[in-house]
């Protein structure tokens, strides 16, 4: 199967999750009928055994012998049968519930999705303004003007971010965002982002340092989200690194390739490892600015790359994330 139809079957399997929902609550309650018919007739062997084995003669279903019998096992058919109404009853409420928190998320999940589509254009025309002043269109500005205008522009910077974040992840849970794949050489990629990082990590005080073999490795990706990925793990290394540097290391194990993005920071609680992925989460996060959708977002495009990416870290022990990704060739 090529990469463009994994990604169109991807897309396809996301695209209505209440259908799937629906399919396989089907089929779990076929099976829980399936179930309790066959428990249903556990009385009625238990008889034929007993009768088989000869533990007692037919003669001892006469009479009022008979009848104590006849009614036991029309009671224990009956609590059979109520009991399975009673659990289908509960399993069928909990299915509901479950189906109108689902489409409780999507909506939610549109909403943002147009709201942040709406924020778009505001802050483009806030920004070129801003920008207009900045480069002294409307004259010069005094130096009492110039910071102002600068924690401006960074805030508008910042919020572009948030909104850039909210689309993609809308574009992921819809099934909607498409890879446009390359053939890359990965050094490439890798050295754009590190000289894109060097200002920060500068500013920071920390080094900054790419690994990476001589002999061209190359994978069949979008340049661009890989790009976002490796960026956003670079970044935040660089972020949460009070001291030392943040190694980028490149290697290729067979068919796979692998990404290492190293630091020597205050590192992630073990407990705190299970909910870095997830969206809107903010681990360790502090007084750091971001959306918490950063690594959600970088976990749906490295998978829809069919690659893996997970972490290894523990507390003032720095971390180490890692981007397996098929290699070309």
């Amino acid at each position: 199967m090529t990469p463009p139809e994994k990604e169109q079957r991807a897309r396809q399997r996301r695209l209505d999750p209440l259908e799937e929902l629906r399919a396989s609550t089907e089929a779990w309650l076929s099976q829980f009928n399936i179930a309790f018919a066959l428990m249903s007739i556990i009385p009625l062997l238990i008889c034929c055994y007993l009768i088989t084995v000869k533990f007692f003669s037919l003669s001892i279903l006469a009479g009022i012998n008979g009848m104590y019998f006849l009614f036991a096992v029309i009671l224990a058919l009956l609590g059979l049968l109520a009991g399975r109404q009673v659990i289908r009853t509960v399993i069928r409420r909990l299915l509901d519930a479950n189906e109108r928190m689902d489409r409780f998320q999507t909506m939610q999940s549109e909403f943002v999705h147009h709201v942040a589509h709406e924020f778009r254009s505001p802050l483009a025309i806030i920004k070129g303004a801003l920008d207009n002043l900045r480069d002294g269109l409307y004259g010069t500005l005094t130096s009492e003007q110039v910071e102002p205008l600068t924690m401006s522009n960074r805030e508008v910077a910042r919020l572009r971010r948030v909104v850039g974040d909210l689309l993609d992840i809308g574009q992921i849970e819809s099934g909607k965002l498409a890879l446009h794949r390359e053939l890359l050489v990965l050094q490439e990629v890798l050295r754009d982002v590190t000289q894109a990082c060097q200002a920060l990590s500068t500013e920071r005080g920390l080094a900054l340092e790419l690994q990476a073999p001589e002999q061209p490795i190359r994978v069949h990706a979008d340049r661009d989200r890989l790009s976002q990925v490796f960026l956003n793990l670079v970044t935040n290394a660089i972020k949460f690194t009070p001291r030392g540097g943040v190694q980028v290391r490149l290697t290729r194990n067979g068919a796979a390739t692998q990404v290492e993005v190293a630091d020597s920071g205050r590192g992630i609680a073990r407990e705190d490892l299970g909910r870095l992925f997830v969206k809107f989460e903010r681990v360790g996060a502090g007084d750091q600015e971001g959306s918490g959708l950063g690594l959600a977002i970088a976990k749906a495009i490295v998978e829809l790359h069919d690659g893996r990416i997970w972490v290894e870290s523990e507390s003032n022990r720095g971390s180490h994330f890692f981007v397996r990704l098929p290699a070309e060739g």
